[in-house]
């Protein structure tokens, strides 16, 4: 078995296990009146999070290639999604690379919410980090620190 540790937090995964989940709750934010959708349903505060997933993959996927199998997922499930920025490659340390994008998603709520994912694979395993928050303002003022959070992977 592998453990699993986040902070105080530690608990033994199953090998044979092929995807794992951790979310991280970040502070609320507030919809900015100014730039939400005109929706059916009021516009909910948005709790900022990082989802970090462990999947078993293939040994000839490659970040771009696991990205571009979740992309097309997304547009198989009518996600709308457009990229915001040019995807580079991180230096993760120890020779690990990381492929960083940057995307904006319309949320189930029909929100607006933007995203910095890192992807990165290591043994078989492809290690997802997505960090979200509304787009616009609240996400301009959360970037660098989600960036500072998603380089730091190890």
């Amino acid at each position: 078995m592998a453990r699993v540790n986040l902070g105080t937090f530690s608990i033994d995964a199953p090998d044979v296990w092929t995807l794992s989940t951790i979310i991280l709750a970040g502070p609320v934010e507030e919809p900015n009146d100014k730039l939400k959708l005109k929706t059916a349903k009021p516009q909910k505060p948005f709790q900022q999070n990082i989802i970090v997933t462990m999947e078993q993959v293939g040994k000839d996927e490659t970040p771009e290639s696991y990205v571009r199998r979740q992309v097309q997922g997304l547009l198989e499930a009518k996600v709308i999604r457009k990229e915001t920025a040019t995807p580079e490659t991180l230096d993760l340390g120890k020779g690990q690379k990381g492929l960083l994008t940057e995307q904006s998603v319309t949320g189930p709520g029909g929100e607006q919410v933007r995203q910095l994912q890192l992807v990165s694979i290591r043994n078989g395993v492809a290690f997802t980090l997505i960090a979200s928050n509304l787009d616009g303002p609240a996400y301009d003022r959360s970037k660098d620190s989600f960036r500072k959070i998603l380089a730091s992977f190890e």
